[in-house]
């Protein structure tokens, strides 16, 4: 994450642990409710890949909330949000027409080889509800970037996480696992959950060097 944004100063924290892991793949998916909207990071390249989302919503009780996501996924593997449970909503499906605008920054780790070298960020994002598992009819959102430099992955980090914070004082508390120079590519996606419960992930803004944000901001 660019941490010398001035718009997006309040982002120079890394994220807290209240984690959802999981789809099929994952050990840790007893905490994803049956019914709630999900959105996952899936990992199709091969080293680790972190994405880091910050995107504003609403909780059920219609208080503002801002949504703070630090992931790590090591390579053929996902890990999977459950946003009904973030927002108040616990197994239901996020109201249709709920719509959350992220930004994003994406980076590659690697935790022994590779190192210093280059490689393709490839991950694919999806959400949906109605179901523990997204099913053939759920739709998916391609990420492709390259060459992107392979960062030395903290030694902390040894298996697919998600660390998430809803508060600056959750913020406050966390553990930083990377530097700003180690978070190279800036992207906006929006999120919006559709009448039958799908959710539709469009790409808003194509993925760029953050230099390149930066000279704008």
């Amino acid at each position: 994450m660019r941490k010398d944004l001035g718009l997006l100063a309040v982002l120079a924290v890394v994220i807290v642990v209240v984690a959802i892991s999981g789809c099929s793949n994952n050990n840790n998916n007893n905490n994803i409710n049956n019914k709630s909207t999900k959105l996952a990071v899936i990992n199709n390249g091969t080293t680790w890949t972190q994405v880091e989302l910050v995107g504003n919503s609403t909780y059920k009780n219609g208080t503002n909330v801002t949504l703070w996501m630090d992931i790590y996924v090591k390579p053929n593997d996902n890990v999977t949000i459950d946003l009904s449970n973030l927002l108040g909503y616990g197994d239901e499906p996020l109201p249709a027409g709920t719509t959350i605008r992220f930004q994003s920054w994406k980076a590659l780790f690697n935790n022994t080889t590779g190192v210093g070298d280059e490689n393709t960020l490839n991950i694919t994002f999806q959400g949906w509800s109605n179901n523990r598992y997204p099913t053939i009819n759920d739709n998916t959102t391609n990420v492709t970037y390259s060459p992107m430099t392979i960062y030395q992955l903290s030694p902390e980090i040894n298996d697919s996480v998600a660390f998430i914070a809803t508060t600056e004082e959750e913020l406050a508390k966390i553990h930083k696992y990377d530097t700003s120079d180690e978070e190279p590519v800036y992207e906006e996606e929006l999120l919006i959950v559709n009448a039958d419960g799908s959710v539709t992930i469009i790409i808003t803004r194509l993925p760029e060097l953050c230099r390149a944000i930066a000279s704008i901001v």
